[in-house]
């Protein structure tokens, strides 16, 4: 029996070369590995806090017990899979877009005069469905999760104070594509054959 090897643990930082966090519209071509570069519609939404990404996901049973009050089954009664993170990138027209809806967020591009002027509304409709890229990584390791089907479901604003910074509290739910999975993880241990 081999013993525990410290290769096989890693921790979970954001790839610095992806940007940690993309989002794209449905249908976008997604990803199959840790390490392809991701579809050009998929955008980096910036900086994400120090406390990362919190898998928030759950598995459910209800416990069947007999007369004798003994488990005798456990009956599956729920499966969701989430994910909570910040979202530091508070003046993103991409960040706002996907906290706001798309078209509620207008772009006027700087003049002589002004800088990028962005205007928002807030008007409740409902967010899309989008796809979706958690991007990992630890030295040479890969840790991607793909969310073909994901929307925001939470969003909780920062407050506006002088020592912390503006964001995004953010929860996203994944739900089953069209075969019916709901998250694809690829890891690349960053280990090459000789």
């Amino acid at each position: 029996m081999a013993l525990p090897s410290v290769q096989k643990i890693g921790a979970g930082t954001y790839n610095t070369v992806t940007g940690g966090i993309l989002v794209a519209p449905l249908g976008t071509t997604l990803p199959t590995t840790a390490a392809a570069a991701p579809d050009a519609a998929f955008k980096a939404l910036g900086y994400v806090s120090e406390d990362g990404i919190e898998p928030q996901g759950e598995r459910s049973v209800n416990a069947i017990k007999d007369w004798n009050a003994d488990d005798i089954a456990q009956l599956q009664t729920g499966h969701s899979v989430r994910y909570g993170f910040t979202l530091y990138a508070a003046w993103d027209a991409d960040v706002l877009k996907e906290i706001y809806g798309e078209s509620n967020v207008v772009v006027t591009a700087p003049t002589a005069s002004t800088g990028t002027l962005i205007k928002v509304t807030e008007n409740g409709k409902v967010l899309p469905l989008r796809s979706w890229i958690i991007d990992m990584a630890d030295g040479g390791r890969k840790h991607r999760i793909v969310l073909p089907n994901a929307k925001i479901s939470e969003v909780t604003q920062r407050p506006h104070v002088a020592g912390e910074l503006n964001g995004f509290q953010v929860v996203i739910d994944a739900f089953k594509d069209a075969t019916g999975q709901k998250a694809y993880h690829y890891l690349d241990d960053g280990v090459f054959a000789p």
